[in-house]
């Protein structure tokens, strides 16, 4: 299904980092709304109350799991929106339920169990690896870029 008013994915395990969430507001925006997309996040209202106060005023935000994410999908994005998620296993169970993302940016994925350093500060697992290369495979474009002012890196150049 088209996405239409998605104007930037972003993978990010911390979702929503502050001044770095600023930046690419001010690189997209157009964006009024945010979208958390996460299943275990969906499920935790505190945190959903901790991210309405990291974000701009006159931007409102949401979590889903991603199955409510495929209906919103479905439904259609009523404003310009940003959704980031923890990793990229997210963005393959959005594309395999039928959602259009042909292009997404990889901000932030530290060191943890199973993961080893990828590129710079960015550390994936051998599973996630997987991911980016079928999902470049299949036509999406994946960059490396923690905030606007940092140079981009294809993640297809680096696999």
């Amino acid at each position: 299904m088209a996405v239409n008013n998605l104007v930037f994915t972003r993978v990010d395990d911390r979702l929503i980092h502050g001044q770095v969430m600023t930046s690419w507001l001010k690189v997209y925006n157009t964006a009024k709304h945010i979208l958390i997309v996460d299943d275990a996040t969906s499920k935790d209202p505190f945190m959903g109350k901790m991210f309405s106060l990291l974000v701009p005023s006159g931007i409102t935000i949401s979590v889903q799991s991603v199955d409510e994410a495929v209906e919103t999908f479905k439904a259609g994005l009523p404003q310009p929106t940003v959704m980031i998620v923890k990793v990229p296993l997210t963005i393959k169970r959005l594309i395999d339920a039928g959602v259009d993302i042909d292009y997404f940016n990889i901000g932030g994925m530290g060191m943890s169990a199973g993961r080893k350093k990828f590129f710079q500060n960015i550390s994936m697992s051998d599973e996630e690896k997987q991911i980016c290369r079928d999902l470049t495979a299949k036509g999406v474009r994946i960059e490396i870029q923690i905030v606007p002012a940092q140079s981009m890196h294809e993640v297809s150049k680096l696999l």
